[in-house]
C-alpha cells in the first residue's frame, strides 16, 4: 500500500513538473508590448496632405445648384389633333382642350471660375441649366413629318435656378452654353459678400493628353444633394468631345462636377467636367396624372393608363469632357465675358 502511495506522490511531482515547465515555455515565446504611436490624423487612399487640402478648400468653389421651371401645358382634343403648321399665330389656350401646370427640378453641381468685383461666374453641364422655352409634344409616327400631329405642347412660365452658398441662396442667370459639348456659364443675379464663401477655384488646369489609362482620379458634386469626393481610375476614349471615361459610381446631381488627376508630385490638376454617365431609358404605365383620389393597391386600378419612362443609370461608366474642351467653350464665351467685365486666364 505505501509502495502504491509513493507512485502516485511520484506521478503527481512529475506532472506539476510538466505542467511548470509547458507554462515557462509559453511565456518564453510572449512577444514584447508595442505601443501604437497616434499621429492626430488618418490617411486618406494617397496618403497625400496635399490632396486632402486640395478637396477641402475645393468644396468651396464647388457648389450645388438648383433649377426649378413651370410649365404650362395644353393638351389638345385627340380626336381632332391640329398640325405643326396650323398652331402657328393663335393662342394655345383658344385651341386646347384642357391645361395643367407642371413643375420640374433638376439639379447638379457647378465650379465657381471668378469672383472678383462681386458677382460670381461659375461653369457646369448645360443640360443641368438650359431649359426650352416651348416643348412640342407629338403623336408617335409622325414626329419626323414635315407637318407633325401635335397632341400638346409645353410653355415655360417661370425659372428659379440657385446655387447653395454658405451664406444661403444665391439666384444665378445663365450667360451662354454649347449643347454640343454640354457646357453652360452661370452668373450670380446679384454681388455675393464674404459670408457666401463662393471661392474662385484654385487647382490649376491640367494637360488632358498627358491623362493615361488606369491614373487616379478624384471628381467632387453632389448626388442627390449630398456632398461628395469619389475616387476612379481612368480610361481613354476616341469619342472627340467625352474623351475621358472614369470608373465613377456617380449619381443625378453629379452633372457639372470637376474631375481632378493626380500628378506625380502628389498634388492635383483640373482635368474636365463630369457631363453625364451611361444609361437607358425604361418605359411603364403609370394611372392618369388628373388622378384626384388615393390609388388603394388593394382595389384594381380602372381608371385610364398613361406611358411614362425614366433613366436607368448603368453605374461605373461616366463621362468626362476634358480640359482642352472646357478651354476652348471658355475662348468662345469671351465676347460674353468681356460684356460682363470678366477676365479668364487661370485656366
Amino acid at each position: 500500500m505505501s509502495s502504491q502511495i509513493k507512485k502516485l506522490h511520484f506521478s503527481i511531482t512529475l506532472f506539476a513538473s510538466v505542467l511548470v515547465l509547458i507554462i515557462a515555455g509559453c511565456k518564453s515565446t510572449e512577444q514584447p508590448h508595442r505601443e501604437t504611436i497616434d499621429t492626430g490624423y488618418y490617411q486618406n487612399v494617397l496618403g497625400s496632405d496635399l490632396v486632402r487640402d486640395q478637396i477641402t478648400r475645393g468644396f468651396s468653389s464647388v457648389r450645388r445648384i438648383q433649377n426649378n421651371v413651370i410649365y404650362r401645358t395644353y393638351q389638345f382634343d385627340p380626336d381632332d389633333l391640329p398640325r405643326r403648321s396650323e398652331l402657328d399665330g393663335i393662342y394655345f389656350e383658344d385651341a386646347s382642350a384642357r391645361t395643367q401646370t407642371d413643375n420640374h427640378s433638376t439639379a447638379g453641381t457647378a465650379t465657381v471660375l471668378h469672383n472678383q468685383g462681386g458677382r460670381a461666374l461659375m461653369l457646369t453641364a448645360a443640360h443641368t441649366v438650359v431649359q426650352p422655352d416651348t416643348i412640342w409634344h407629338y403623336q408617335p409616327g409622325t414626329t419626323h413629318q414635315p407637318d407633325p400631329v401635335v397632341e400638346a405642347v409645353s410653355v415655360q412660365e417661370a425659372l428659379n435656378q440657385y446655387i447653395f452658398s454658405d451664406g444661403g441662396i444665391v439666384m444665378i442667370e445663365l450667360v451662354s452654353y454649347n449643347s454640343r459639348i454640354d457646357l453652360a456659364l452661370m452668373i450670380t443675379k446679384e454681388d455675393v459678400s464674404g459670408s457666401d464663401n463662393l471661392r474662385q477655384l484654385e487647382t490649376p488646369g491640367g494637360i488632358a493628353e498627358e491623362l493615361k489609362w488606369g491614373d487616379v482620379v478624384f471628381a467632387m458634386g453632389y448626388p442627390r444633394g449630398v456632398q461628395m469626393v469619389s475616387q476612379g481610375v481612368a480610361s481613354r476614349s476616341n469619342h472627340p468631345i467625352r474623351s475621358i471615361i472614369l470608373d465613377l459610381s456617380i449619381n443625378r446631381g453629379f452633372s457639372g462636377g470637376p474631375a481632378f488627376a493626380v500628378r506625380n508630385d502628389g498634388g492635383l490638376e483640373w482635368i474636365g467636367v463630369i457631363t453625364s454617365a451611361m444609361g437607358d431609358r425604361e418605359f411603364y404605365l403609370v394611372p392618369s396624372p388628373q388622378l384626384e383620389e388615393d390609388f388603394n393597391p388593394e382595389l384594381p386600378y380602372r381608371g385610364e393608363t398613361y406611358i411614362s419612362s425614366s433613366q436607368r443609370i448603368f453605374y461605373g461608366i461616366t463621362n468626362v469632357v476634358d480640359i482642352d474642351e472646357v478651354r476652348g467653350f471658355l475662348e468662345e464665351s469671351r465676347t460674353e465675358l468681356r460684356r460682363l467685365g470678366i477676365s479668364l486666364s487661370s485656366y
